[in-house]
């Protein structure tokens, strides 16, 4: 059983999504083109022939029409950002226009390396991150890149952050996903041409986490990866997790019963993935009692990454931010171990170590790792 304070922790989440009226669908149909179910499902299934091709990007797609924003200084950090054309546009212009955002330390030296964040979705808080990745941002800079249907990218008719990605059309996660691919090579370019900037590491949160080991699996990513609070299996994680039930109701009432769901999301198992990846490169953290996408999906996942190391943390899913004090050194840790952040940058940060492949971690929260 999960500790009191998580289930009235997460409880709370839930509510304040409900309150916020996330995931309730009073128009299935607005989130389909002209050819309806039929459309959806020849995208479905053209991403299910092979997921891993349906999302990969150009090594070097073009980022259209670059412009930077002032520099912002706040007490902590300064902050620059740039908007860029997607290379996969979905067609509507706002979503198109891609948002990054890189946070600095002024103390920090620089040395032409940089981070590179995904959020999860649901989520378009600038400072929730800023404050979640504070101590990674003392180290190396950290660039944010708003995925789509987030952030600046919202559409003026969308009700909350991620409406266009998770909704009664299953083809929407596929071509938000595919996009997000794209969007990531060209936040890449834009950084090595504008800032001047290397991205070595990256790291996840949620469907980001999910999207940047997919965008591994596709060959694209080759660097370090921390994943935090991954999904696993869309459908699976739609009909038995805690944020489902609304889209589901939302895809009855277009047609689309549990089996037919099944079969249009097939792909979409990042387990079927992950075995592509050689996991010494990657940082897995999970909270034990997780209810977005519940056991045992995440074991099977974590089996197939075979990540380098693992965190078990006595939280759920979007509780795990409440654990940034023991999540973030370790993850440092792990990026100083693997040359990514230089030893010098995370000095006077207090890194726990993890244990290699193979050995788990059980972490009381709020205590530091045992060795």
């Amino acid at each position: 059983m999960p500790p009191t304070w998580v289930t009235m922790a997460e409880a709370g989440l839930r509510l304040r999504s409900r309150a916020r009226g996330i995931n309730r669908f009073d128009d299935p149909w607005k989130y389909f083109g002209p050819g309806g179910l039929e459309e959806a499902e020849a995208v479905c299934a053209d991403a299910n022939r092979d997921l891993a091709s349906f999302v990969r990007p150009a090594e070097h797609p073009p980022a259209g029409l670059v412009t930077a924003e002032p520099v912002v200084h706040t007490p902590e950090f300064a902050i620059a950002e740039w908007r860029f054309d997607s290379p996969k546009p979905s067609g509507h212009p706002v979503n198109d226009r891609v948002q990054l955002r890189l946070l600095r330390d002024p103390r920090c030296r620089p040395d032409g390396r940089v981070v590179l964040f995904h959020h999860a979705v649901y989520q378009d808080s600038w400072r929730l991150w800023s404050w979640f990745l504070r101590d990674l941002i003392r180290c190396v800079p950290v660039a944010v890149l708003a995925s789509p249907h987030h952030f600046a990218r919202r559409t003026p008719e969308s009700r909350w952050a991620g409406e266009w990605t998770v909704n009664p059309n299953p083809a929407r996660i596929y071509e938000a996903i595919r996009q997000w691919c794209w969007d990531h090579q060209a936040a890449v370019r834009v950084l090595r041409e504008h800032a001047g900037l290397e991205v070595v590491a990256d790291v996840g949160f949620s469907l980001g986490a999910f999207q940047s080991v997919l965008l591994a699996a596709a060959g694209r990513l080759d660097g370090p990866i921390v994943s935090i609070a991954s999904t696993n299996r869309y459908a699976f994680g739609l009909e038995h997790g805690v944020l489902g039930r609304g889209v589901i109701e939302g895809m009855r009432r277009v047609g689309i019963d549990l089996p037919r769901l099944r079969r249009m999301t097939e792909a979409l198992q990042l387990e079927r993935w992950a075995e592509r990846i050689d996991g010494s490169r990657v940082m897995f953290v999970r909270g034990r009692h997780d209810p977005v996408d519940p056991p045992p999906s995440l074991d099977r996942l974590e089996r197939s990454l075979a990540p380098a190391r693992s965190l078990h943390i006595d939280a759920g899913h979007g509780t795990l931010l409440a654990a940034r004090s023991t999540i973030v050194p370790a993850a440092i840790t792990f990026l100083v171990e693997r040359g990514t952040i230089p030893p010098e940058a995370a000095t006077g940060h207090h890194h726990p170590r993890t244990r290699p492949h193979g050995r788990r971690i059980a972490l009381p929260f709020g205590r530091r790792p045992r060795t």
